[in-house]
């Protein structure tokens, strides 16, 4: 009986301690992390800061990111799309092995994000039980490019109508199944949808230089990687007409330099 007793105190010591050292070493990685902040994420912003609370036993990061790029009043829309951003980050290279340290230590994460050159923030915060089914169930790429691209598109609906420029606004975004397609709206007072019409390949050719574009590149990579096209169709107000410029998956390819 006395055996037994030591034997299971010893489990329980050990298991005190291999926590113990789940946590050290996460409080270690995040204090590495630390030094090396700010870090740079291009024009979607920056992960300012990170830290670790072990009492709370809850990574934090803060991320100040562009209006232009991710707004903190859409991420209040639709919380949905900060968590999956985070979720996609986690499933892909550093982050990933910081992920596996959180699922040891049994922590979880709490992601601030905050407008650049505002105090206007937004948090969400995900569970340990949810880190752990990220780490366990890891994304295809295939799922990974899926979410980008319903991501960007949560996006830009929060923020239309869109003006382009005086008489010109996007006013639709979304995905048929086929293409993704934007929908702009032209004020027939301004622009004549009929010479629209007839100049279709120098819209077509301006619409390829756009999608070379390192802001557009991505967006254009991902659709044909999904055999997915992109479809600009402008529609005049008040008559209803469009002018549509359509690119194929192969088209979007060859933009972006895939290779076959």
């Amino acid at each position: 009986m006395t055996k037994c007793l030591k034997l299971f105190m010893f489990a329980i010591v050990a298991i005190a301690c291999a926590a113990c050292s789940n946590d050290s070493a996460l409080k270690m990685q995040i204090e590495s992390g630390k030094k090396v902040c700010p870090i740079n994420l291009g024009m979607a912003g920056k992960l300012t800061s990170m830290d670790y609370d072990s009492k709370e036993k809850q990574v934090e990061f803060l991320f100040t990111v562009n209006k232009q790029i991710m707004d903190v009043e859409d991420i209040k829309k639709d919380a949905s799309i900060a968590k999956e951003s985070m979720k996609l980050a986690l499933s892909k290279g550093d982050l990933n092995k910081l992920l596996g340290m959180m699922v040891d230590a049994d922590a979880s994460l709490k992601v601030v994000y905050k407008n650049k050159g505002s105090n206007d923030d937004f948090s969400i915060v995900i569970p340990a039980e949810e880190l752990k089914a990220i780490y366990e169930n890891p994304m295809s790429e295939e799922d990974s490019d899926r979410m980008l691209l319903q991501n960007s598109i949560k996006q830009e609906q929060h923020r239309l109508p869109t003006t382009i420029e005086r008489g010109l606004k996007v006013v639709d975004v979304k995905d048929n199944g086929d293409n993704l397609v934007y929908t702009c709206e032209v004020d027939e007072n301004l622009y004549e949808i009929i010479t629209m019409e007839e100049s279709k390949d120098e819209l077509k050719s301006n619409m390829r230089s756009m999608l070379k574009d390192r802001s557009m590149r991505q967006q254009a990579k991902i659709l044909s990687k999904l055999n997915k096209g992109f479809v600009y169709e402008y529609v005049g107000n008040p008559s209803g007409k469009k002018v549509v410029i359509e690119f194929t998956p192969e088209e979007l390819g060859e933009i972006v330099g895939k290779k076959k």
